[in-house]
């Protein structure tokens, strides 16, 4: 059930969480961290990450949870080049952070 926003629905979808699915995902711990700030536990835009509610802001012109998430989207975008660069990283972790670069790069760009 989507928004027609363009992201996904206000609420879960039921059953795990995005969040829950990467962090029993990814082994290596400055991803799981990484993983931890960008997916906050009860989020309710999208699912529940820092792309969405980008994207969300984008959209509506409104903030999410009373601040903007364009400065941090963009700190944590450098965060995952870094560990992607310079971390030891399994081909799991590695597919998880390339993904989540593609996404806050779409995010962050998307007009």
């Amino acid at each position: 059930m989507g928004s027609g926003l363009g992201f996904g629905a206000y609420g879960g979808t039921g059953g795990s969480s995005r969040r829950e699915r990467l962090l029993f995902s990814a082994t290596n711990k400055r991803l799981k961290n990484a993983i931890d700030q960008m997916y906050r536990p009860g989020a309710l835009v999208g699912d529940g990450g820092l792309a969405d509610a980008i994207r969300y802001e984008k959209v509506t012109g409104e903030s999410v949870g009373g601040r903007s998430h364009f400065l941090k989207g963009k700190q944590r975008l450098r965060n995952l080049e870094n560990i992607l660069a310079k971390e030891i990283l399994n081909a799991q972790d590695a597919v998880i952070v390339k993904s989540l670069i593609d996404d806050l790069r779409q995010a962050l760009e998307e007009e």
